[in-house]
């Protein structure tokens, strides 16, 4: 996720302590039917609807948890306030009424653009990812999805990101319609950042594991080296992930020069990972 660069996405797989949180998730969960997309269709919005009333049920957000993935056996339905849908690379791109369909058109595109010649979305199909396109006057929590992240703390924090897919047990990304569209005015200036947030749910659900453990060595690796100072890839891990996804795809400057030259020329480990990844070699 960006803010105004890209917030920290959560890892989903903690592994120190995992049997004991696992079964104390088990417990909670015993008495409660499983969770899927389907949920989102009970959601009835409207954008005259104050936000606290554009939520989910608690299992059906990124609030939910680990144990209550979308369930990949289930129909892929959504949140009724989702009137379009393109299906691209078995990952479905989400709008409402609002959203330009020129919007959706460059997502589609996006999408088609990371995932073409690599089997990559195969996995992420398998678990459920989507992505949202927002209209030009929503915020990160007027999407029922996030709506259940609304606090004052969060409400300020959200309403500077330009693109979330901020937890990883819920594979959701969504970035916004003006920032698509090129728009100065988007929440990241106009910069077609849903390479960076797609990269996000890339790591946390389609890597294998090896890869997942050299991307956390060569990002040390990399600041060892005294790369990425001042830039949003040193935050950690996964943002240098994303923000590498983001220039081997597009760039990840408005002024276009962190592209796929400079990093392959900057960063040559990350650049063969990734280029082994996304050719499907």
């Amino acid at each position: 996720m960006r803010r105004v660069a890209f917030a920290l996405p959560v890892l989903a797989l903690a592994v120190a302590g995992g049997l004991v949180a696992m079964a104390l998730l088990l417990r909670d969960s015993s008495d409660r039917a499983p969770a899927t997309i389907d949920g989102l269709a009970t959601v009835a919005a409207s954008r005259a609807t104050p936000r606290a009333a554009a939520h989910l049920d608690p299992q059906s957000s990124v609030c939910q948890g680990l144990l209550h993935v979308p369930d990949p056996s289930a129909p892929r339905t959504f949140s009724a306030v989702y009137t379009k849908q393109i299906t691209v690379a078995g990952l479905t791109i989400v709008g409402d009424a609002e959203v330009d369909d020129a919007a959706m058109d460059i997502a589609r595109k996006t999408v088609e653009t990371m995932f073409r010649g690599n089997h990559v979305a195969d996995e992420l199909a398998s678990d459920g990812a989507y992505v949202i396109v927002a209209d030009s006057t929503q915020g990160v929590l007027d999407l029922p999805e996030f709506g259940c992240l609304s606090n004052a703390t969060n409400d300020a924090f959200y309403s500077h990101v330009c693109g979330v897919a901020d937890r990883a047990d819920y594979p959701v990304a969504t970035v916004n319609e003006l920032d698509l569209l090129g728009d100065k005015r988007g929440p990241c200036a106009g910069l077609n950042i849903l390479y960076h947030e797609v990269g996000h749910l890339v790591q946390g659900w389609a890597v294998p594991p090896a890869d997942y453990f050299d991307i956390r060595q060569f990002y040390q690796d990399a600041l060892n080296a005294g790369k990425y100072r001042g830039q949003y890839a040193a935050t950690n891990a996964n943002e240098y992930f994303a923000e590498a996804t983001q220039a081997y795809f597009f760039h990840a400057d408005e002024g276009g020069h962190y592209d796929r030259a400079w990093l392959k020329d900057y960063d040559a480990a990350i650049f063969e990972l990734l280029d082994r990844v996304y050719s499907g070699r």
